[in-house]
């Protein structure tokens, strides 16, 4: 059956003119200073469910029933002259009531823009995202955490141009199958918007400006995003 499109992303950011140095291409990565130019969540199909504070890894919307959730905290990205790193944990839970056996994980990073049909940039159509992770088994009621690293090719990420700034917006996918009693295939899908935390905590996060060179910033958060129905 075909899947019906989703509309596009709207813009994701509103920027706020602000004229900074631009780095030079052999800079070396430096602890990136906060910047001043909020990401607007996407619309409200997909709106993120609001993090209850800074240090608490939001949970994905779940939908009655379903026994595999992952569950993402971004903890640090970087940026060089060739690849943008995004360091991450991963929280598998078997909240269903029968044990769950060869589980198999794949994700990876793309940079959210508005001209990109959001079937897309959710991982919904195109091909199978690349492996990460296998969990043996999973218990009902147990957890496993798991850790790596994203790449994105700077080459390839799509900025949101203003002015003079390049504004990254990444954002992770997750995809997830598992055998249940019986021979049942179960599947989990999951992403989230990556950002800059604002001070105080906001619903907003803030972008990445690749524009001034290779950096690392690691005051991380990540909002969930809605997931349609199969």
């Amino acid at each position: 059956m075909q899947r019906r499109r989703k509309p596009g992303v709207p813009e994701f950011v509103r920027p706020t003119p602000v004229a900074y140095p631009v780095a030079s291409d052999d800079a070396e990565p430096t602890a990136a200073a906060p910047v001043a130019t909020p990401l607007s969540p996407p619309a409200p199909a997909i709106a993120p469910k609001p993090a209850p504070g800074p240090a608490i890894t939001p949970r994905p919307a779940m939908r009655e029933g379903e026994p595999l959730v992952l569950v993402l905290e971004a903890t640090r990205l970087s940026a060089t002259l060739v690849n943008t790193t995004l360091a991450y944990r991963i929280v598998a839970l078997n909240r269903g009531h029968e044990p769950l056996e060869d589980i198999a994980i794949g994700g990876d990073m793309v940079a959210a823009h508005s001209s990109r049909p959001m079937e897309e940039q959710l991982g919904l159509v195109g091909p199978e995202l690349p492996p990460i992770h296998r969990i043996d088994r999973l218990d009902p009621g147990a957890e496993v955490v798991l850790q790596g690293e994203m790449r994105l090719p700077l080459a390839a990420v799509m900025p949101i141009r203003h002015a003079e700034q390049a504004l990254f917006v990444p954002l992770a996918r997750l995809d997830a199958w598992a055998s249940a009693p019986g021979g049942r295939a179960v599947r989990a899908r999951a992403a989230w918007l990556v950002g800059q935390e604002a001070r105080p905590a906001a619903a907003r996060l803030q972008p990445f400006r690749l524009d001034l060179g290779p950096r690392i910033w690691a005051d991380l958060g990540q909002r969930p995003l809605a997931m349609p129905a199969d």
